[in-house]
């Protein structure tokens, strides 16, 4: 087997590890013998890849947001992957709940900012062509950079567990935000049209 996929098999074993222990405890609690012990293999080798658990995190956080971003490109629609995005931080509720208590929002918006940035852009796009409302670039990125905070904030209370809807509802709801604001932006742009 070549060496790069025997460090890659390590590295993702150690990352389900981590993932594992996550369920049982906080991130600052799990020790490389715990991680070491549920892979089978020494201690030496988890130093080998990683001076420490914060390293692991932080090189699972990255693996995470291309996995993320990946799962993205297969959906179709902005509410789609919306509602894959919500399924899968409450499948993994804890990885995303340390990742918050370890990193902040500064934390989530790192791994998710290609994620965001992507559907948020695509939902833009589609309602301005809806719409026929013209493209203005800095308004639009003002306009992106209010959702993606918004979006940041919707999902750090669902991480945390304080919106009780499931992923559907959110979304659901989200959209009729979404249309109530393609509508007025269509009649502002039939008002500059008269």
């Amino acid at each position: 087997m070549p060496a790069e996929l025997c460090v890659n098999r390590t590295k993702n074993d150690l990352d389900r590890a981590l993932r594992q222990l996550l369920l049982q405890k906080p991130l600052e609690q799990i020790r490389v013998r715990e991680l070491t012990a549920l892979c089978g293999i020494r201690r030496q080798s988890f130093y080998y890849h990683f001076p420490d658990v914060q390293s692991l995190f932080d090189w699972s956080m990255q693996q995470e947001a291309m996995r993320t971003l990946a799962r993205q490109e297969t959906c179709l629609t902005w509410q789609q992957a919306l509602t894959v995005l919500l399924e899968h931080t409450a499948k993994d509720r804890c990885y995303y709940q340390a990742l918050l208590k370890n990193r902040g929002r500064a934390g989530l918006r790192k791994l998710l900012e290609g994620t965001l940035g992507s559907l948020l852009s695509r939902t833009l796009d589609y309602y301005q062509r809806r719409c026929g409302v013209m493209r203005n670039p800095p308004r639009d990125q003002e306009l992106l950079s209010c959702w993606e905070t918004m979006l940041l904030t919707l999902l750090e209370s669902w991480i945390q567990g304080d919106l009780p809807q499931p992923p559907q509802t959110l979304v659901s709801l989200l959209e009729g935000l979404v249309q109530q604001g393609a509508v007025g932006a269509a009649w502002q742009n039939l008002a500059l049209l008269s």
